[in-house]
């Protein structure tokens, strides 16, 4: 129990932290400011589900910005060709996309290793391909217009501040579940998966279902991004689902570490900071996404979260001897 309580403790801090970041923040800077704020949330769950598909199960995936385009434009839909709320194109937005990523789990985890990882690039690409040209769900090149903004029992998320407490509401929820997630026997099976998968199956683990219902729950986590996208923007655009941008993601959690969601958290923060930092070198991004994560693959692969966890155990170890030797 005492060492249960010691692993959720950053996680308690952290979480409180960002509580009193989010809530003071939008009082003292501009709004373009809480704009950035927002958006990086919803870059965070997206970085989030590859936490649970590579972190969790070890299975490296190109398509979640295809999936964000999904749970976003079923999202625009429902409110501009419907009656249905926000809360129903919410909650459409999520099981939808988790259904669409639930079947094609079956038929892509039939492949092995890397080859599952080329099968989601030709999924991305499908994927993009259908929003420039279906124009009847994504309005083609066009793209789809005046989205409405977030309403919920009578609350109209009308400025970029109330918004930002939308997004930032529905990412705590995330990251609950996805905490709840890695302590179940369902986050244990995913592990085990992703650590020796012939020995899962051995145990009687269904290696095919299992990796199915985690890119599930990655495609879920994808499509609240999407809905959360669609109300905050009120436009959607091909443009903003590409290859690149899953690239990004990936970067993201390589960056942040893939040992835990703080890592998909650190990840989002750092690159955020870069683009808006170095957004005169917008073309060269790329280049320093690249050079970037190679020396850090190099000198600390577990990430900034990983690598900071490691430097800590030192920090502690070298502290008790020095205790030992001072008795």
């Amino acid at each position: 129990m005492l060492a249960r309580k010691k692993r959720n403790t950053p996680v308690i801090v952290i979480t409180a932290f960002l509580i009193l970041l989010i809530a003071v923040v939008p009082q003292f800077t501009s709004t373009y400011t809480v704009r950035i704020l927002s958006v990086a949330l919803i870059n965070y769950l997206c970085v989030l589900s590859v936490y649970v598909l590579l972190g969790l199960c070890g299975q490296n995936s190109f398509a979640q910005a295809g999936f964000w385009g999904i749970g976003a434009y079923i999202a625009g839909n429902i409110l501009t060709k419907t009656f249905g709320g926000s809360l129903t194109a919410f909650v459409a937005a999520v099981c939808g996309t988790a259904f669409l990523a639930f079947i094609l789990g079956f038929a892509f985890f039939r492949l092995r290793q890397y080859y599952f990882t080329f099968a989601s690039i030709g999924l991305m690409t499908i994927l993009n391909v259908l929003f420039i040209n279906w124009v009847d769900f994504s309005g083609g090149a066009l793209g789809m217009k005046e989205i409405p903004t977030f309403q919920l029992f009578g609350f109209s998320a009308d400025s970029e501040t109330s918004k930002l407490y939308v997004v930032f509401a529905v990412c705590l929820v995330a990251t609950f579940l996805i905490l709840l997630l890695f302590h179940s026997s369902l986050g244990r099976s995913f592990m085990a998966i992703r650590d020796n998968e012939m020995a899962a199956d051995s145990m009687g683990i269904n290696s095919l279902l299992t990796k199915s219902i985690a890119f599930a729950i990655s495609g879920a986590l994808c499509g609240a991004a999407g809905a959360m996208w669609a109300s905050v923007s009120g436009y959607l655009s091909y443009q903003s689902f590409t290859y690149n941008q899953s690239t990004i993601y990936l970067v993201m959690i390589m960056i942040g570490g893939t040992g835990s969601p703080i890592g998909a958290l650190i990840g989002t923060a750092a690159i955020t900071i870069l683009q808006e930092g170095f957004r005169s070198l917008q073309d060269y991004m790329q280049l320093i996404y690249g050079i970037g994560v190679i020396i850090l693959m190099i000198f600390q692969p577990e990430g900034i979260w990983g690598g900071g966890k490691i430097l800590y155990e030192r920090f502690r170890k070298h502290r008790e001897k020095s205790k030992v030797s001072a008795v």
